[in-house]
């Protein structure tokens, strides 16, 4: 690039940054459905300004790489209800018996939303800057052969002191069509609750979080159960890590040099004071509002020039007295 166009580009780019800066540094709005009928907590949507500006935002060696960035970047609220149990007949498939079980599960809804929305009343302002095409990044990547797919997952952490297990949500359609008649009942009658499979699907349109424009976001709402069966009864402490809501990704390097790709997830804590031997749903407590976070993912990338087309390279300062 010439130096004209270099100097371009960072006027740009500053100025995309005050801009966002400025939405930063005020308010955001909370992007939110109504909550109601057992449904207790919700995410929200939490997007940094550094996460919009992804791919657009030169970075140095020492920053972590954030993208997708806008607009390529999605993220979906989810609500759910608190964990519960219930006793169930369940059927082995391998040996064709039926035994009783202390199922757990999880009940949540999910919706996809606009988190340009976070800057209020500066939105318009804000697409303009992020729409810029003097602001796209200077590596071009593939273009994209397919609409992306949430893939939600909800895994159950134990948190008591010495404890490592973890349970990954099962498909079980008996326990399925159980937890809807219970959970849904007549309310239920024009919703399909979803598994962990079923729930995979492409990312649809964002719901706005304006009433005037969207007055029933929960109309578009997507439901489903998270199913976990053989928890450790002495549990009292734990955690369900929520991911698949969002295509957000961070990769850094460790204190040993090795590239670590993160997923931002959803984790949501529980405390439970009961005790193994008299179990009961009501025990069951949310410890806090869920927060989002970065969890580490086993990845290994195998990219061609990831570095410097993720971290837009090329995009080099201008020595002082050359602008």
């Amino acid at each position: 690039m010439t130096q004209p166009q270099i100097c371009k580009r960072l006027v740009a780019i500053c100025s995309l940054c005050f801009a966002v800066a400025v939405m930063d540094s005020a308010v955001a709005q909370l992007i939110r459905a109504p909550l109601g009928d057992g449904f207790e907590r919700s995410s929200s949507v939490d997007v940094s300004v550094d996460e919009m500006l992804g791919m657009r935002k030169p970075r140095t060696a020492d920053e972590a790489i954030v993208g997708p960035g806008f607009p390529a970047l999605w993220i979906s609220e989810i609500q759910y209800k608190p964990v519960r149990l219930m006793r169930l007949p369940v059927v082995d498939p391998k040996a064709g018996t039926t035994s009783e079980e202390l199922v757990w599960y999880m009940v949540w809804r999910m919706i996809p939303r606009d988190y340009t929305e976070l800057a209020g009343e500066g939105r318009p302002d804000l697409l303009t800057k992020l729409s810029d095409p003097n602001q796209d990044p200077l590596n071009d990547t593939d273009a994209l052969r397919a609409n992306s797919i949430q893939i939600p997952r909800f895994v159950l952490h134990l948190e008591d002191d010495g404890a490592t297990q973890q349970y990954h949500d099962e498909v079980n359609l008996e326990i399925q069509k159980a937890v809807f008649q219970r959970e849904m009942g007549r309310k239920g009658e024009n919703l399909k609750l979803l598994n962990a499979v079923e729930a995979i699907q492409e990312v649809s349109a964002p719901v706005s979080n304006d009433s005037a424009l969207e007055p029933n976001p929960l109309s578009k709402a997507v439901y489903g159960v998270a199913v976990w069966r053989n928890i450790d009864p002495r549990t009292d402490f734990f955690s369900v890590r929520i991911s698949g809501l969002t295509n957000a990704y961070r990769i850094q390097k460790d204190a040993s040099g090795q590239q670590v790709v993160e997923e931002k997830i959803v984790v949501q804590k529980f405390e439970r004071p009961g005790d193994e031997f008299l179990q009961e749903e009501r025990e069951f407590m949310l410890n806090g509002n869920p927060r989002w976070e970065y969890q580490a993912r086993p990845v290994t990338l195998n990219v061609p020039d990831l570095d410097r087309v993720l971290r837009n390279a090329k995009s080099e300062a201008v020595p002082v007295g050359e602008q």
